[in-house]
């Protein structure tokens, strides 16, 4: 993949848009599409032949139309509608300093970011940012691309 297509699937910040459940050209959304466009007729069987499992498959598939339903166009975008980190000004700065990648920024790491992330965000940030400026974004994508977005919350 070429950098102009990984810029669309991660952020300035360094956090993957592309395994984000909220963007709608990412793995979660696609793959919750396939998902529901392969049980098309699963409820009605069900109904027929296990009618205990109705109600659990009508969960499992509201939570799967909530993420094939993803409506943030991405970080980068203008469209992203707002950022779940409040206040951040990423995207403004690396604009304003000519630069893709915080990493990619002479004042990395500055310390303007420490006030916008909870720790765990701040950490990723960071690493990810110092794994950019050392090995560039290509290897970065193909290090983190296929890794879980929500796992640092795992405990």
């Amino acid at each position: 993949m070429d950098k102009s297509e990984i810029i669309k699937k991660v952020a300035p910040c360094s956090l993957m848009c592309h395994t984000c459940s909220a963007y709608n050209d990412g793995i979660i959304c696609a793959s919750a599409k396939t998902l529901l466009k392969y049980l098309e007729g699963i409820k009605e069987f069900y109904e027929v032949h296990m009618p205990d499992a109705v109600e659990s498959y009508n969960n499992f598939e509201g939570v799967l139309s909530i993420y094939a339903g993803a409506s943030c166009s991405g970080c980068r975008s203008t469209e992203h509608n707002g950022c779940s980190i409040e206040g951040c000004f990423l995207l403004e700065c690396t604009k304003n300093h000519g630069i893709d990648f915080c990493g990619e920024c002479n004042e990395f790491p500055c310390k303007k970011t420490q006030g916008i992330f909870e720790e765990i965000v701040y950490r990723q940030w960071l690493e990810g940012n110092q794994q950019i400026r050392e090995y560039g974004i290509k290897a970065f994508w193909k290090n983190n691309s296929e890794n879980p977005h929500y796992r640092p919350y795992k405990k």
